[in-house]
């Protein structure tokens, strides 16, 4: 199964995340399905649309997961370096 993870930069505000996820598969085609994403310690959320609840396995849901915790912690990560390179050029 392949995914395809996109941050939705201007709806996306730690800790509320939106993404938009593409999987494929033998069988299964979801393209742009809204996925939510709630960073709040020591848990984070995962809010599928039914379109993606109903076609993936644990094992693949897992998966997804890893790859938007990805795709977040590099969105936080670009976004603090900007942060302190601005704050350290005043």
């Amino acid at each position: 199964m392949t995914f395809s993870v996109d941050l939705i930069k201007e709806k996306s505000v730690d800790p509320f995340f939106q993404l938009n996820v593409s999987v494929y598969g033998q069988n299964i085609k979801v393209t742009n399905a809204k996925v939510e994403v709630l960073r709040r310690p020591p848990k984070v959320s995962f809010t599928y649309p039914d379109e993606l609840k109903n076609v993936l396995s644990p094992t693949e849901q897992k998966k997804l997961e890893l790859e938007i915790l990805n795709k977040i912690v590099e969105h936080i990560i670009e976004t603090s370096d900007k942060d302190h390179t601005n704050a350290t050029a005043f």
